[in-house]
């Protein structure tokens, strides 16, 4: 019966050497060494520069099939191979120098839908909130809204009317809640009666709530969990505001 030995020689994975070979019986089976993320990075650019160097070369070849031949002597076989290996060559000089863009496309699209699963992309962090929308909440519209940056998102939160012209406030959903944790770094009441909550994420981000309504019992500085209650939507509150973007200045209370 073949054993798995695992002697104390090279490559046996025995100290600070990882097994590149395990012994079964007689023979040497070779270990496959497990992807890294920067191999599985370098792999996909390689084959994201392989099929735009395939995308040139057919450009080549179409560009040369609108040439006609001319003059009395036709070229033989022996030129036509030296012209295609010569237009290999500037292909791979152009892809050397930085191709058409080709090869950063194919790379940023498999990153965008693949980076996840392979490794190379960090998994999106959903929120908590600040407000539920589902199909019992009685926000049923989310409008996106001009920035001040182009580094901020500005969300504006529209509440659904009942048929009698009153809120749905009565089902309970009204309350608004930490997108992710952190601390709140700024609250502030405006001089419409709105309130102005302002918090620093872990994740690095900063989120700036605007609505009517009332503020739980937070003071500046307190740390918050993600999905935490951090207020309540009045009854005639038609809309809700929430800016997100990178961390600054906190707002003063």
């Amino acid at each position: 019966m073949p054993e798995i030995g695992s002697g104390g020689g090279a490559g046996s994975g025995i100290g600070n050497k990882p097994a590149t070979a395990i012994a079964v019986g007689d023979g040497v089976l070779p270990v496959r060494p497990h992807p890294t993320a920067k191999s599985t990075d370098d792999k996909l650019h390689d084959a994201s520069k392989m099929y735009e160097k395939l995308f040139m070369r057919e450009m080549m070849k179409a560009m040369r099939s609108t040439v006609h031949e001319g003059g009395f002597i036709k070229q033989n076989a022996a030129e036509k191979l030296f012209r295609e290996e010569l237009d290999t060559e500037y292909v791979d000089k152009w892809s050397e120098k930085g191709g058409v863009g080709f090869a950063d496309l194919i790379y940023n699209n498999m990153i965008e839908r693949f980076g996840v699963q392979m490794g190379l992309k960090a998994q999106a962090e959903k929120p908590k909130g600040p407000l539920p929308l589902n199909a019992k909440s009685d926000f049923t519209g989310v409008t996106r809204m001009p920035s001040k940056s182009n580094k901020e998102l500005s969300y504006r939160f529209d509440r659904q009317m009942k048929g009698d012209g009153e809120s749905a406030a009565s089902t309970g959903l009204n309350g608004v809640h930490a997108p992710w944790s952190g601390l709140l770094t700024g609250k502030k009441e405006l001089p419409d009666g709105s309130h102005l909550l302002e918090m620093g994420h872990d994740n690095g981000l900063k989120s700036q709530l605007v609505f009517r309504g009332t503020t739980d019992r937070l003071k500046v500085g307190q740390s918050v969990q993600e999905g935490e209650r951090i207020g309540l939507l009045s009854p005639e509150a038609q809309s809700f505001f929430w800016t997100l973007g990178p961390q600054d200045q906190a707002v003063s209370e």
